[in-house]
């Protein structure tokens, strides 16, 4: 129920993306993710506009809706697309997460990857998407 809310958000934000590619990935559950890596996003990208949109259940808790993502890399076998989140931690202090996902377009495997600010560790989940 919960991606339905998401990609519904995400197409409301942006209405013009309709015809862009529009992926819902389900990651599969690991606790590398950290409890960042959710278990669905939707990933919008309009090739003609170059804009981008990120969502997933962090996203909606903290922003409320769909946040820009950048396109930092799309070739024939792969989409990059990078976002951040500031989300109030566990201690009430706010931290910035950024989010790196790379989709691999032949095999639709998805890497997400999310590395807090001023740390050097990382959370990472795979999974599959399809396009909706």
């Amino acid at each position: 129920m919960l991606h339905r809310l998401i990609l519904a958000a995400a197409f409301a934000v942006l209405p013009s993306l309709v015809s862009a590619l529009t992926l819902e990935c389900s990651m599969k559950p690991s606790n590398a993710g950290g409890g960042y890596i959710t278990e669905t996003y939707v990933l919008l990208h309009d090739e003609s506009s170059g804009k981008a949109l990120a969502s997933d259940g962090l996203i909606q808790h903290f922003n409320g809706g769909p946040i820009d993502a950048k396109v930092t890399d799309d070739t024939a076998k792969k989409l990059v697309m990078t976002w951040t989140v500031t989300i109030t931690n566990s201690t009430g202090q706010p931290a910035v997460m950024r989010f790196r996902a790379s989709y691999f377009k032949a095999t639709r495997q998805i890497t997400i990857r999310a590395m807090p600010g001023g740390y050097d560790n990382s959370f990472e989940g795979r999974g599959v998407c399809k396009s909706v």
